[in-house]
């Protein structure tokens, strides 16, 4: 899937992976994020989201169900009646007659964590260590000692998933868990929010 690098599904600083990403790789979407603020890198998508909104006049959309209904007839239109030059006036449809029937349904069952580890361990974090000691990472507190102050670290994932490695000057100083990139926290989109385990 590519996607633009702003939120929910990119950031633009690089130093954070979206719980929404991570929840797709788990089940074998691969992410190609443009660069930041270059939406020319995806210019047909930008384009027809651009027209999505005007066909369905997201504008005077009373409360979100009715976004959903808006954009929902604006997808039938483009889908099954708009005439496309390029498929010698066909609608989508009647040239891709598979684009109703080949849809991947989803299963929670899909979801395999080791894709999200593979993904993230070759991920280098950079963090910059409070005046006590203390950075802040993927939605929690972790304290890595008044000797690193001020200090610029940087942390990665294990090979097995389970801890971030702090390391300063290319050398591994601490291990800290990584309590929420679990399935349940993926799954659940809820990797960012803050545990009372801060350690």
């Amino acid at each position: 899937m590519r996607v633009d690098n702003g939120l929910p599904l990119g950031a633009p600083s690089g130093q954070l992976t979206p719980v929404l990403a991570l929840w797709l790789i788990g089940i074998d979407v691969d992410m190609i994020w443009n660069k930041p603020y270059c939406p020319q890198q995806n210019g047909r998508v930008e384009k027809m989201q651009d027209t999505t909104a005007r066909w369905a006049e997201i504008h005077q959309a009373v409360d979100i169900a009715d976004l959903q209904v808006r954009l929902q007839a604006s997808l039938i239109l483009q889908r099954t009646a708009y005439p496309v030059l390029r498929l010698q006036g066909k609608s989508r449809l009647s040239a891709f007659p598979g684009l109703e029937t080949s849809r991947r349904p989803y299963a929670a069952t899909d979801f395999n964590l080791n894709r999200v580890h593979r993904f993230m361990t070759p991920k280098l974090y950079t963090r910059k260590v409070s005046g006590s000691g203390q950075i802040g990472h993927f939605g929690q507190v972790y304290s890595v000692g008044l000797s690193l102050a001020h200090q610029w670290v940087q942390l990665r994932l294990s090979a097995d998933g389970q801890r971030w490695q702090v390391l300063s000057d290319y050398k591994i100083v601490k291990e800290l868990p990584a309590i929420t990139l679990t399935q349940q926290w993926i799954q659940n989109l809820t990797v960012f929010q803050r545990t009372k385990h801060q350690t």
